[in-house]
């Protein structure tokens, strides 16, 4: 899944949503402008050092897990 924006009901309002490609667990970081949903460097370190997500290329694209047991049965389960 990776990131997606959930908008609210406001001009630039709303959620930005990562998601494990394994489990489907998410994490939603609020944003109030524009600016602050494009911190996706912001977001996504947030995500790998206090909550342990890790971004791995898998078979050519890039996945978002939410632990190393989902990235390591994503990759037995999708690869060769």
């Amino acid at each position: 899944m990776g990131r997606e924006l959930d908008f609210g009901t406001g001009y630039w309002e709303g959620d930005v949503v990562y998601s494990c490609d394994c489990c489907g667990k998410e994490v939603r970081f609020e944003f109030w402008t524009e600016e602050e949903e494009h911190n996706v460097s912001g977001q996504r370190s947030a995500l790998r050092r206090k909550r342990g997500w890790i971004f791995t290329k898998v078979n050519g694209l890039w996945r978002d897990f939410c632990s190393e047991k989902c990235r390591n049965q994503y990759i037995r389960e999708n690869t060769i």
